[in-house]
């Protein structure tokens, strides 16, 4: 009996070992940012967007530098990078030029047209901006929206705002 039991615990404790090596590889693997958008550099930005209501079309992040007449401009981006939507986060990566201060706008492309579709009361797509800057009867400023990246991988979060009829 001895032997038996021996046998069963040594194949438990070999089962468990490999689901926990499985369970460590997929946490390692998540870690990992998505394949990055654009030309590469040694400069990373992943933007991991919050509160994705469901996964019709995609998720676009448009980058802007920090010249004021181009801010929120009709190809005033500096990049446009777009991931699939899945409902909860999506994570987009696309390299930078360089180091330096960059703003991100995000938004909910539900219908998969490629623009922020706007209405008499403003977007009716789901939106945001880096360092979560709410809009208050305007789009932000510039200044407010504007973070520092550096050499590697920088991450930020943004939680996507749904207009409230959605």
């Amino acid at each position: 009996m001895l032997v038996q039991y021996r046998k069963v615990s040594r194949l438990a404790a070999a089962s468990v070992t490999a689901f926990l090596a499985l369970a460590a590889g997929r946490t390692a693997a998540a870690a990992e940012p998505p394949a990055c958008h654009g030309t590469p550099t040694p400069y990373k930005l992943v933007v991991t967007a919050q509160g994705v209501r469901n996964n019709h079309g995609d998720v676009v992040a448009n980058l802007y530098g920090t010249d004021k007449r181009k801010w929120l401009a009709d190809n005033g981006e500096l990049s446009i990078s777009r991931e699939p939507a899945a409902r909860g986060e999506v994570s987009i990566c696309l390299y930078l030029p360089s180091p330096g201060r960059y703003a991100v706008v995000i938004f909910h492309d539900a219908n998969g047209d490629g623009d922020l579709n706007m209405g008499p009361l403003g977007p009716k797509e789901a939106f945001g901006f880096s360092n979560n800057v709410r809009p208050f009867l305007a789009p932000p400023l510039l200044r407010s929206a504007l973070f520092d990246a550096g050499l590697g991988v920088t991450r930020i979060s943004i939680r996507l705002r749904y207009p409230p009829f959605l």
